[in-house]
Parts: C-alpha cells; sequence; structure tokens
C-alpha cells in the first residue's frame, strides 16, 4: 500500500515540473512577440493585436530614436522609456523619457532629460524634470538645469499653490539656504511673492528689503527642506561629462 502511495505521488510532482515545459503554455510563452515594419525605417518587435502593437514591445525609429514599453491598440500608454538622438547645429542632442504614457503622449509620473554635447565632445548643458506630465508637458514637480554659464545649477520646483527658483550651488543646500548663499530666490505661494538676490545687496535702496526677505526665506526653511533634498540628489544626474 504504501509503494503504491508513492507511486502515484511521484506521479503526481513530475507532472507539476513537467507541465511548465511540456504541457500547458507559461504567461511568457502565450506574450508571444513578432516583428512589424510599420513603414520605411520604422520596425516594431513585440506583442501585438489585429495587427498593431498591444502589450509589451520595442519600436525604432531609423536608428536614432526608440521607445521600448507598454502599447494599447498601437499607441505608447502604460510605463515606457523613450530615447531620441540627433544633431541640430553640429551639436549632439540626447533627449529621454522614462515613465508613463497615454494615447502616445507623457502622461502621468516620468522623467524628462535634455543633454546637448558641443563640439568639442564635452557637454554644455544637462537638464532634468522630474514629476507630473500632461498632453506631453511638464506640469509639475522638480527642474535641475546644469550648464558652463555664470550660474551653473537652476533649481525649480512647482506644484498648484507654490513656485520655487534657485540659482547657485548644488552642494549642501539646505546650509546655502540657511546662510543666504544661493545667488538668486525667488518664492511664490499664493499671494506671497519673494525675490532675493546677492546682487541686491550692490545696490543701496534695496539692501534693507532684500534683507528683510531673506530673513523671511530663513523662516520657511523646515517647508523648503524636502525640496532642496530633491533637488540637490537630481543634480547629481545632470553631470557634464
Amino acid at each position: 500500500m504504501k509503494k503504491t502511495v508513492y507511486l502515484v505521488l511521484s506521479m503526481a510532482l513530475a507532472f507539476v515540473f513537467t507541465t511548465g515545459a511540456w504541457g500547458a503554455p507559461t504567461a511568457e510563452a502565450a506574450a508571444k512577440k513578432e516583428y512589424l515594419q510599420v513603414a520605411k525605417n520604422v520596425i516594431y518587435y513585440g506583442e501585438l493585436k489585429n495587427g498593431q502593437p498591444h502589450g509589451k514591445g520595442t519600436m525604432t525609429w531609423f536608428s536614432t530614436k526608440s521607445y521600448a514599453g507598454d502599447w494599447v491598440n498601437g499607441k505608447r500608454s502604460g510605463v515606457g522609456k523613450y530615447v531620441n538622438k540627433y544633431t541640430s547645429d553640429g551639436k549632439d542632442m540626447l533627449v529621454t523619457y522614462d515613465g508613463e504614457w497615454k494615447n502616445d503622449l507623457k502622461a502621468g509620473n516620468g522623467a524628462l532629460t535634455t543633454k546637448i554635447t558641443g563640439f568639442d565632445n564635452t557637454v554644455e548643458y544637462h537638464k532634468i524634470q522630474s514629476g507630473t506630465f500632461a498632453n506631453d508637458k511638464f506640469v509639475f514637480g522638480f527642474s535641475v538645469a546644469h550648464s558652463d554659464g555664470v550660474q551653473p545649477y537652476s533649481f525649480n520646483y512647482k506644484d498648484a499653490k507654490m513656485n520655487l527658483q534657485i540659482f547657485g550651488t548644488n552642494v549642501n543646500m539646505k546650509q546655502a539656504w540657511k546662510n543666504g548663499e544661493f545667488h538668486t530666490i525667488q518664492y511664490s505661494k499664493g499671494k506671497v511673492i519673494k525675490n532675493y538676490s546677492i546682487d541686491f545687496n550692490e545696490n543701496p535702496s534695496l539692501v534693507k528689503q532684500n534683507k528683510a526677505t531673506l530673513q523671511y526665506l530663513k523662516g520657511i526653511q523646515s517647508e523648503i527642506n524636502t525640496h532642496l533634498d530633491k533637488l540637490e540628489r537630481l543634480a547629481a544626474r545632470v553631470p557634464l561629462k
């Protein structure tokens, strides 16, 4: 009797371990991928439905532009990464968006980066926008731009109520805010609008107002610290190299 039970159990286990390979199709096998020539120099490889990209797949335009991610009825919808490399005025341009899409447009959470490399193979401009997109445009969140200009870093945070623009250092930003070391700070929230600049200290008529503005900005630092932390982390993702 024990031998019979052991034999039945062994056969059952063998069936469990071999079904995925020889019997019922696995989820991986079910997701069939195919090549589709969409147009001249436009090729898609991935899942299809009714002859259109649907599910997971990658489309390439020539050899310079690609999108890999989710598709719905032939349109980018879901989550995916878009990369576009091209040359403009002799400079190399690289645009990347990694995030959510709807009906072929950026929509939802994502990060958009733009990188410009000059003639001598050095990066002249590098920018990232991280937050919420709607109708293919950045609407809310964090932006950091890095360039070889006089003020190498430009920072911005905006939401439905607040807009914060900063020019200056990307190092220990909370301490720089506390010490008034940023070159320029523009802050608005509701009816409150504050503009601070180190340059204002060179104008006698603006010195007193500039000091008062700085004191106000120091007073709201607890509200700003979280944004400064995020902006400082993003600055590390836009090096000039």
